[in-house]
């Protein structure tokens, strides 16, 4: 099990099996490309320059991302771009950080409460294509198949080209009779999972910390999977219900 760093496997993907690994080459295959301010909350998370990971904006001035992108991180070297759906085009605003609040019960090696709040050193400027996201409320929970959408930046070829492009598919969520840790080794209740199950659509590398979301309310942050597209092996998104409270305390949202 290793954190995933860039997003969305779909029929056009094959991969090998096994678990991902962080060092790996990653990509964006397959899913639709965004149209300009189609999700207005998606943030690229940009280390040194080059993308990172992915995150949604939740006030003028916080992020949610997953604690993964953070953890061992300078925040003096991290921006965080908004309002573009591409990367080359010289839109959007980029801003500093001045904090990454990660959660403190976030385990590497199990990827538990994998989430990390950041704050901006100043405000966005909000209208048009700069859009905070509704958090779904702590109780959200949803019948098994339900359509949720995950969205990211990445790499789309083992040559590590980037398209710059916001990308987007969407993805089933998973019934608890089958996401849990008897039938996936690893699940916690802060978990959820979301894919196919054939291992046709699912998440895949890269643009951990980017969006889930169902009925236009961020449900779930990427966070973690076995190979990307395996059969009866979803992706698993950080279950923001389960730290709904936390998020509150420390975003004040």
């Amino acid at each position: 099990m290793t954190p995933l760093n860039i997003l969305v496997a779909s029929l056009l993907l094959i991969v090998p099996s096994g678990v991902v690994r962080s060092a790996d080459v990653t990509r964006i295959i397959g899913g639709q490309f965004a149209a300009p301010g189609q999700f207005p909350h998606q943030v690229s998370l940009q280390l040194n320059g080059r993308h990172h990971c992915g995150g949604s904006l939740i006030s003028d001035s916080m992020i949610v991302t997953a604690a993964h992108c953070t953890k061992g991180q300078n925040p003096a070297q991290m921006r965080a771009v908004v309002g573009t759906s591409d990367l080359s085009s010289g839109t959007g605003q980029t801003h500093n950080i001045a904090q990454f609040i990660i959660h403190p019960q976030y385990n590497a090696q199990t990827q538990d409460f994998d989430m990390s709040l950041i704050r901006l050193s100043t405000p966005v400027s909000m209208g048009g294509s700069v859009q905070s996201i509704e958090l779904a409320p702590a109780d959200a929970n949803y019948a098994a198949d339900t359509l949720a959408t995950i969205s990211g930046f990445g790499a789309i070829n083992d040559n590590l080209q980037l398209p710059n492009r916001l990308k987007f598919a969407q993805v089933q969520l998973w019934s608890r009779d089958y996401c849990n840790a008897q039938n996936i080794p690893g699940v916690t209740d802060r978990m959820i999972c979301a894919g196919h199950p054939s291992g046709q659509v699912s998440a895949c590398q890269g643009d951990s910390g980017g969006p889930l979301t169902v009925d236009g309310k961020l449900f779930g942050v990427v966070s973690w999977g076995f190979g990307c597209g395996a059969k009866g092996r979803p992706a698993m998104y950080t279950y923001v219900g389960a730290l709904r409270s936390w998020i509150k305390q420390n975003a004040n949202v």
